[in-house]
Formats: C-alpha cells, structure tokens, sequence
C-alpha cells in the first residue's frame, strides 16, 4: 500500500511535466512566427506606402482588382500588395508544433513578399 502514493503522485506530475515541454516549445515557434511576421509586416507597409505615393502621383483613385483581372502595372502590384498582406495576416494567426512546418509556411511567405517586391519595383520602372 506504500508503493500507492509515489504511483499516485507519478501518474499526476509526469503528464503535466511532458504538457509543459510541449506548450514551451509551441510557444517558442509562436514567438519566432511572430518576430518574424513583424519583420515582414515592416516591408509590407513600406510597399504598401510606395504604392499609396505612387497611385497619387499618377493620379491613380481607384485600383481594385478581384481574382487577379489587372491591366495595367500599377493593378498589378496593388493585387499583389494586398495578397502579400492578406498571406501575413493568415501566417500570423497559425500556431505551429513543428520546426519544419513553421520554416515551410515563412519560406512560402517570403517568396509572396519577394514577388509583391518585384511587382512594385514593375511598377516604379514603368513609370519612369
């Protein structure tokens, strides 16, 4: 009857021991999504601030495109800016308990953003 309690008290910490391994780890992937997220929301709002500029200079009032529809540049990279964006914000409310998924989603993240860049860049030459 001895050996009861240490079983007991076993059976109810050692769970909570592993739970508590998991939920740090979960919440170290969070924090790096979420640093890494900020550091991409940066760009995005920089692009986001280029086109703003660049839609007033050309006198551009209205660019809203659905499905991808765009004639002209500047459609082009307002699509792609707002894709990008809308990629960011679904990245950031994910919650991830693996490496390799977390570093897969960030890479498909990184190269939307690097092609919204492009867009821009696109954009900005057509015009001079």
């Amino acid at each position: 009857m001895k050996w009861m309690l240490p079983l007991v008290i076993i059976m109810f910490l050692w769970p909570a021991t592993i739970l508590a391994q998991t939920n740090t780890q979960s919440d170290s992937l969070y924090q790096i999504n979420q640093k890494v997220c900020d550091r991409f929301e940066g760009d995005m709002v920089k692009l986001a601030a280029i086109m703003e500029e660049l839609r007033r200079r050309k006198g551009v009032t209205e660019t809203r495109v659905a499905f991808g529809g765009v004639d002209t540049q500047i459609k082009s990279a307002d699509y792609q800016v707002t894709f990008a964006a809308e990629a960011l914000a679904f990245q950031r409310a994910q919650k991830f308990s693996s490496k390799s998924v977390l570093k897969a989603n960030l890479l498909g993240l990184q190269s939307k953003i690097l092609r919204t860049k492009s867009e821009v860049r696109k954009a900005l030459n057509e015009t001079e």
